[in-house]
This record gives structure tokens, sequence and C-alpha cells, in this order.
């Protein structure tokens, strides 16, 4: 069935990220970091997992298309600091009972809206599903700038921070939604965009943009294991991940009903319990067993009428008799 899924961060320099890296991995391409110096090379990405992609901007109405490796240098050039943002990324599941143009489709409208509303360059690709993983895994990755974008004599200009990278107390100031607000706004739009072109080819299936808690499910969430979990399970490496999710599989099965934090401490009380039963049974197959507890066996009565008489002690008793 078809399942919401679309989160977002920002790419962060204090955290060694390079827009300029992220967007030759999601389009699968070789770009060069003019910053660093590095070449970002995902060609064998690009023509084994890459479906389609696309990087534009829009001015005046006017969808314009651009290069995606310039784009990515004035963004990095346009950060000073150490700890800057230099982009956002945003990662969604699409339904896997559409087509390839379908899901496609979402993307492009998804990305349009994000480009008007928030007057950024837009850089978007989907991914196909990992051959050793879930093959429903149909995704995309939309990089988006952090500031407004812009055409000036032909070259890329990047103006203000967009409201999604400023600070709350800024924008609560400006009277304008808070950037928790505004990715609530985000999803959804995705859910609503989704929803539609699944309408659109008469699948019954809907995607749900609230939490479990918010559409009154009681039901825990999974965690999205990302790529290097995902490698790592797929390569029968357990990770923290894959055990949270397991363990939220498990509580699931149980019908529990209440928080993930709750399970987790009864699953560690049950635990300790199985523990202590055990320590308690090793300890006592190894202690020797004490005098109390060694079976004695009972001593057979003596048979006197068995026993034949001594004649000559009885003859001597008879004497002293008389």
């Amino acid at each position: 069935m078809a399942i919401f899924y679309l989160e977002t961060k920002p790419i962060k320099r204090s955290e060694g990220r390079s827009s300029v890296a992220a967007s030759a991995y999601r389009a699968g391409v070789s770009l060069v970091d003019n910053r660093t110096g590095v070449k970002h090379s995902y060609e064998k990405k690009g023509r084994s997992g890459v479906v389609s992609k696309d990087c534009f901007m829009y001015q005046d109405g006017q969808k314009i298309q651009l290069d995606r490796g310039e784009l990515w240098n004035t963004a990095e050039k346009a950060e000073k600091r150490k700890d800057s943002r230099t982009g956002r990324d945003f990662i969604a599941n699409l339904p896997f009972e559409l087509n390839s143009k379908q899901r496609e489709s979402i993307v492009r409208e998804f990305s349009e809206t994000i480009a008007k509303c928030y007057k950024v360059a837009v850089d978007w690709a989907i991914h196909l599903p990992d051959k050793k993983g879930d093959n429903r895994n149909h995704h995309a990755h939309i990089l988006i700038t952090t500031r407004e974008a812009k055409l000036e004599n032909g070259q890329i200009v990047l103006g203000d921070k967009t409201t999604l990278e400023k600070e709350n107390k800024e924008l609560k100031k400006q009277g304008l939604p808070l950037t928790q607000d505004q990715i609530k706004a985000l999803r959804k739009e995705w859910e609503v965009i989704t929803n539609h072109h699944l309408a659109l080819v008469g699948i019954d299936e809907r995607i749900d943009c609230r939490s479990y808690r918010e559409q009154g499910i009681q039901k825990l969430p999974t965690v999205k294991l990302g790529a290097r979990a995902s490698e790592n399970e797929r390569n029968g490496i357990a990770t923290r991940k894959g055990d949270y999710n397991r363990l939220v599989e498990k509580a699931n099965s149980e019908n529990w009903q209440g928080t993930m934090e709750e399970y987790i401490e009864k699953t560690i009380y049950d635990l300790e319990l199985e523990i202590i039963v055990e320590s308690r049974a090793e300890n006592n197959a190894e202690k020797p067993p004490k005098m109390g507890d060694i079976e004695r066996k009972t001593s057979s009565p003596i048979d006197t009428t068995s026993r034949p008489l001594n004649e000559q002690q009885t003859h001597a008793r008879g004497q002293n008799e008389r």
C-alpha cells in the first residue's frame, strides 16, 4: 500500500557536507566542488539508479533550466561561515503502485510549487529501489537553495535566506509561520499532490501526512534507516535503527497500547527478570548438594527369625539358670 514519507534536513558545512557533493550523488553525475577542489563522481549511480532529474528555477513566471554544477558552487560560495547551511534536502517516498511517468509528475508538481513559493532553485532526482533492498522503495531527492535565486546577466545570483532557514524568533517578530509550521504545510502539500495523482489513475490507496497519534491509530512508527544503515542491514550487520524498527514491529504485533519509551522500559524489565531467573538456575546447578538434601537409603529391618541360634550359648545360659 502507498505510504507517506517526506522529511527534510539542511546540508550543513559543519558536518563536513557539501551541496555540490549532494547534488552529484542525487543526480548521478560528476561535479567539482570549487571551494575544496574535490571531484565528486557518481556516474555509476546515475546509470543504474537514477530514473529522471531536473534542475531549474522560476523567474517572472518562466521556468529556467540551470546547470547544477554552477548552481551549487554558487551556493557554496555564497556562504562564509563554517557552520553554514548551503542547501536543504527533501527525501520523499513515491507510490510503487504508479508507473515511472506518474511518479515523475508528482515530483515535478511538488518541486515547482516549492520553487514558486520560496523563489529558490530546485535540483531533484528520482531513484530506483536498491537491488538488494525493498523493490517498492521508489523515492525522490529534492535539493533546494537556502537563499532566493535569480538570474542577472545570465548568472545565478543568490539573495536573502528563505523563511525556511530563518530563526523562529525572527519569523515570529515578522508575523510569519514558524519553521515547523512551514514544513508541516509542505508535508500536507505532498499528501494532496500524491493523492491527486493516485486518484487520476483510479487507485483507491491514499497517503496521510498526519502521525499515527493524530489519526487516532494506536500504532508505533518506525524510523527511516537511511543509506548506510540499509546497506549494513542488507549485509547482515545489525544497526541501532534496525534494532529499533524490529522492536517497534514487535510492539505493534503485540498491539501495544503505550508509548515506545514505555515498551522499551517493559522490554528491559522483562529481560532483567529472565536474566535473574537464568542466573539463579545456573547457580543452583553449580552448587554441591547439602547434607539435608542427600537422599539416604532406608536400612532394611533385621530378620531375627532367620538367624540360627548359637547352641553353645543357649546351653551355657541354661546351666546358669539352674
